[in-house]
């Protein structure tokens, strides 16, 4: 515990009022000296009481590089139920919060000054790195109702997000060569029988259905259908044990996988901890993300994938057959539009707080 400014002036007045009741009476020393005891006795009994608050954060959801969410930070009592934004503490005191966040996020604010256990604290949270990153702990400063004194509170709990690598649009003439790489077959053979139609030329004898042949005047072939089989572009992703490497291979590779799929292309993405299939489900669009959000650097078996990442302290190379390129010439400066971005649903809420209130 330890006096403010304020607190510091009450105990000057306390001085002076003691040296002038010496000097000139006590009466002097009792219209000043008794109420600043009063009230520095009435800090320390505030403070020397006060539990210190248990923190619950709002966290946002993961999202790319770039994205900003408003985070909420809601205190309650120790040894009451969870903190509940419309409750609070028991008892409120007037206090300061320092918040904290890694590097990896940023905050618009993080000091505070205000009645803790009262209403929710806000700021907005930006992701600046790819990363899981840690909120909190919250460092708690109570201070008496007349701002006279102020104690630290610790707090423990922390929070984390998850930050997914920033994805670039690809160019046109980009996306159309690595489509090329995606092959659709037709099984030759036989599968279930679908329906009967006309004879057309190059149709095989064997697949004529004679009895209808017989009833009419053409010739009736069967049709059968057939499986098509999708193959897969592949990707080999890795980096070099370099500053910004992995950074960079991996947003590269959630770049490209991400337009192929966006193109009806599945991809098989090899990364330096092991392989994963992306297709337009969702699930696994975002489970390549959560991969790249923390890989780190390593080397994979490249020689028979279809495209090859490679980050570098100096950039990122691609290889697409025989030619490499670096990934800068196969960006789009307009914005991607696909990737995997959480709705938030605090703002979900609010949406259906205001159709009610309309």
């Amino acid at each position: 515990m330890r006096l403010t400014r304020r607190g510091k002036a009450v105990v000057g007045v306390v001085v002076v009022a003691m040296l002038s009741g010496i000097a000139y009476g006590p009466r002097s020393l009792n219209a000043a000296v008794v109420p600043a005891l009063v009230a520095l006795t009435a800090a320390y009994l505030q403070l020397r009481w006060a539990d210190p608050p248990v923190a619950r954060r709002e966290v946002p959801p993961d999202d790319h590089v770039g994205r900003t969410y408003t985070t909420r930070l809601l205190f309650g009592d120790r040894d009451g139920p969870r903190p509940d934004p419309d409750e609070g503490m028991e008892r409120p005191f007037r206090g300061r919060v320092r918040e904290q966040v890694e590097d990896g996020v940023t905050a618009d604010r993080l000091v505070f000054e205000t009645v803790v256990g009262a209403a929710p604290i806000e700021y907005d949270l930006t992701y600046e790195a790819r990363g899981r990153h840690r909120l909190g702990p919250a460092e708690v400063t109570a201070r008496d109702v007349l701002g006279l004194a102020e104690t630290d509170l610790s707090t423990s709990e922390t929070a984390e997000v998850l930050v997914y690598p920033e994805v670039h649009a690809i160019a046109g003439w980009a996306r159309r060569d690595l489509r090329s790489l995606h092959e659709t077959g037709i099984h030759e053979e036989r599968r279930e029988f679908d329906r009967l139609r006309e004879y057309a030329p190059g149709d095989s004898l064997r697949d004529v259905h004679w009895k209808s042949t017989a009833k009419r005047d053409d010739l009736i072939v069967k049709e059968f259908s057939a499986e098509a089989q999708t193959e897969a572009v592949s990707i080999a992703a890795g980096a070099a044990a370099a500053p910004g490497a992995a950074d960079g291979m991996a947003e590269t590779t959630a770049s490209l996988a991400l337009a192929l799929v966006e193109d009806g292309v599945p991809v098989d993405v090899r990364l330096p901890d092991g392989t994963l299939a992306v297709g337009p489900e969702r699930g696994s669009q975002v489970r390549m993300l959560e991969r790249l959000a923390v890989i780190g650097p390593g080397r994979v078996a490249s020689d028979d994938a279809d495209i090859t990442v490679y980050g570098e302290a100096d950039g990122v190379a691609v290889t697409v057959g025989e030619r490499e390129m670096r990934f800068e010439e196969f960006r789009d400066d307009r914005p991607a539009t696909y990737g995997v971005s959480r709705p938030d649903p605090r703002a979900e809420r609010e949406d259906e707080t205001r159709e009610v209130t309309v």
